[in-house]
């Protein structure tokens, strides 16, 4: 019986730390800054596992995700004709994407 009870006691623990983990993550970029969308040249694709970024301009880019929620993903370059995944798609935690924007330089 006490077995019971102190399984019971960890798996409850367990479903509470994964509830809070997820209900108050952050950005998983919390040090990356966005200088604005980017340019036009650079097209994003969505799908239920992934988002995608086609950098289709002359110059390599640095470019995230910003979530429709707020959140944003982490900072991706892409040289010119560059296909990629550069974030989670709308099944994720954050839902769809709502644009690119550019990478600030550190």
């Amino acid at each position: 019986m006490q077995s019971w009870i102190k399984w019971g006691a960890v798996s409850a623990g367990v479903v509470i730390a994964l509830i809070l983990s997820f209900g108050l993550s952050v950005s998983a970029a919390a040090g990356d800054r966005t200088s604005g969308s980017a340019p036009a040249c650079v097209a994003m694709s969505e799908s239920w596992r992934y988002t995608n970024a086609a950098n289709n301009c002359a110059d390599t880019v640095r470019v995230m995700v910003v979530y429709q929620d707020g959140a944003t993903g982490l900072c991706s370059t892409l040289p010119p004709g560059a296909y990629s995944t550069v974030g989670e798609g709308y099944l994720g935690r954050h839902g769809h994407p709502d644009h690119l924007a550019v990478c600030e330089v550190s």
